[in-house]
């Protein structure tokens, strides 16, 4: 995320909260506490789920500083010269009045001696602009750059991934996995399964052949069936007709037979006993 969009989805979010008292995870939890309209604004402009403290307390974030904040958020200690950034979090440490520190989302205009920042229950429930001098504040959860470090091919691809609405976790997941040279072992595996594949379609072809000889051969084989078939049946009505002319014959009588005709006819006969 940038400087001009980080500033862009603060706006967004003070500006539909503002003037509002926020519970988290909903308005019937915690409502108007400091540490939910920050865990709101986590999730809302960075994309993660806001862990629990772990301290009860807003100071937690700083003591404790729970997964998955360190995927957005590096740590920056106060100091003297430091002036935080508008969509920074400001977290106090307790104090004798106060044993779970306060936390807050710092808007523009701070200076060295004053951090203007939006907060809950500080003087008010409300979600409101504050002005506090630096006392008893022990740092700020300050947004991971992923921009300056990046290549230009880098930036291509977060320009990707911003349009298909990713969160920056997922952003800094994706640039951390490079930068552990996790790539080159998925290259590997990637080369490995076009390797498996080269050989599994070798072996599709072979089969493919074998199987196009054997349908090649059942074609022939019906093909051969069906020319035996054809030809059975035409000896078959070949056989039916010289049976027929046979029995008609032996329905005549010898008085109406030809000499030559009887002594076929007893040829014939004489022929069918054997």
């Amino acid at each position: 995320m940038t400087k001009k969009e980080l500033e862009q989805k603060t706006d967004s979010f003070v500006s539909t909260y503002l003037g509002q008292s926020k519970g988290y995870p909903d308005d019937s939890q915690y409502w108007g506490q400091c540490l939910s309209i920050v865990k709101l604004y986590i999730k809302e402009v960075f994309g993660i789920s806001p862990p629990p403290s772990g301290t009860n307390s807003a100071y937690g974030y700083w003591s404790n500083f729970p997964n998955p904040l360190g995927e957005v958020f590096e740590k920056v200690l106060n100091t003297d010269d430091l002036i935080p950034e508008k969509g920074w979090i400001a977290i106090w440490q307790p104090w004798s009045s106060n044993p779970y520190g306060h936390i807050s989302i710092v808007a523009d205009g701070s200076t060295k001696s004053l951090c203007k920042n939006w907060a809950q229950n500080w003087t008010s429930r409300t979600f409101q602009l504050e002005s506090n001098r630096y006392t008893n504040i022990i740092g700020f959860l300050k947004p991971k750059s992923i921009i300056n470090d990046m290549t230009d091919n880098e930036k291509i691809l977060l320009g990707l991934i911003n349009e298909n609405g990713l969160s920056e976790g997922d952003i800094r997941w994706l640039v951390d996995l490079k930068k552990n040279q996790t790539v080159p072992n998925l290259e590997k595996k990637v080369s490995d399964l076009e390797s498996s594949l080269k050989d599994l379609t070798s072996r599709l072809e072979i089969l493919e052949s074998e199987n196009k000889a054997n349908n090649d051969l059942i074609l022939s084989y019906q093909s051969t069936i069906t020319s035996a078939k054809n030809e059975l049946e035409e000896k078959s009505k070949e056989i039916q007709i010289w049976k027929s002319r046979y029995e008609n014959k032996l329905k005549e009588t010898p008085d109406k037979l030809s000499a030559f005709e009887l002594i076929k006819l007893g040829l014939i006969k004489l022929l069918g006993k054997k």
